[in-house]
């Protein structure tokens, strides 16, 4: 009697540590966001939290959102692509050579993307068939078809206007631009897959453990290979939307995303061990890094300040990750 209930006591004070690193990423994200809110409302009264300055931390944020919603169940599964930015790169620079041929937009913009989750699935092809580590192998691919770009490019950046980029850009629904509602409706779909199928509770069990996983039935390899093309092609389709943004496509474009989409991912809770995490806090982290780039921007201050606090975000985030860890461990 007396062991079991030391047991329960054991089992009830682990359950309350969990509890707290998930109460500490969640709600300490939340309080974090206000925060800077507060303090930017503050240095920019008259402007900040206007409706034309919000929905532009809106817009400015549809990239790495996009990109993070996809990035989330791959590191969740275990894996990691640093290749996002190259693929960033490599997609603007397809898009202004092929429009330069007189292409019709809409199919450079799908060959674009294709060639961008073609990326993904040689990333998950070299990781999951060869058994190569994800990072090096990300790495590896990251700098080919980053220098590819420049190749290409020959590193000038092109204008680009067309038709089809400036409907992105422009349209409005209900007063909300299109790039909002898209990256909205991604990462709703993200949420959803992640919380609401088979394939959201199978990644988990992946990057939970893979061995259990494999012997219960789960595809350790379709699926993580999957996972890497959708991490490509979100990469690909942010790429479109920079160029929309833009106006120019250049293979320095993608250079600021990997620090940005691995920082908001972490920060939002998913450990780099695997197992864990979520897009709900994925996405509350990607609307820090855009409010702290605006308000930033509105303060005047250096780019090289905000890189400093970029770094910074991800150190926190790597800490809070490895403490949450422990305690669960523990």
């Amino acid at each position: 009697m007396s062991g079991s209930t030391k047991k329960q006591s054991k089992s009830e004070v682990a359950k309350k540590k969990i509890d707290f690193g998930s109460l500490l990423r969640s709600q300490g994200l939340l309080l974090m966001l206000i925060l800077m809110i507060v303090f930017f409302r503050f240095q920019s009264p008259e402007y900040f939290l206007t409706f034309d300055n919000v929905i532009t931390i809106l817009v400015g944020a549809t990239a790495l959102g996009i990109m993070a919603s996809a990035q989330t169940p791959l590191i969740i599964s275990g894996g990691i692509d640093v290749s996002v930015g190259s693929v960033v790169a490599l997609t603007t620079v397809m898009v202004g050579k092929l429009l330069a041929t007189g292409m019709a937009s809409w199919l450079v913009v799908l060959i674009s993307i294709l060639i961008g989750t073609a990326i993904g699935v040689l990333n998950g092809f070299i990781v999951v068939q060869l058994g190569v580590n994800p990072f090096i192998t990300t790495l590896g691919t990251m700098s080919f078809f980053s220098g590819l770009s420049f190749i290409l490019s020959a590193g000038q950046t092109v204008s680009i206007r067309d038709p089809l980029f400036d409907w992105f850009l422009y349209t409005k629904v209900l007063k909300i631009p299109v790039l909002v509602i898209i990256v909205v409706f991604v990462m709703a779909l993200a949420y959803f897959i992640e919380r609401k199928t088979v394939v959201g509770r199978n990644i988990f069990a992946i990057g939970g453990n893979r061995e259990a996983a494999r012997l219960s039935g789960i595809s350790t390899k379709m699926l993580p290979l999957g996972l890497y093309m959708v991490s490509s092609l979100s990469a690909a389709v942010a790429g479109v939307v920079l160029v929309s943004q833009l106006g120019s496509a250049s293979p320095q474009l993608g250079t600021s995303y990997l620090l940005s989409v691995v920082t908001a991912v972490i920060l939002g809770g998913t450990s780099l061990a695997g197992g864990r995490g979520s897009v709900a806090g994925t996405a509350i982290a990607v609307g820090i890094l855009a409010t702290l780039s605006n308000g930033f921007a509105q303060m005047q201050l250096p780019s090289y300040g905000q890189t400093t606090a970029l770094g910074a975000a991800l150190i926190i985030a790597v800490l809070v990750d490895q403490t949450s860890s422990k305690m669960k461990n523990s």
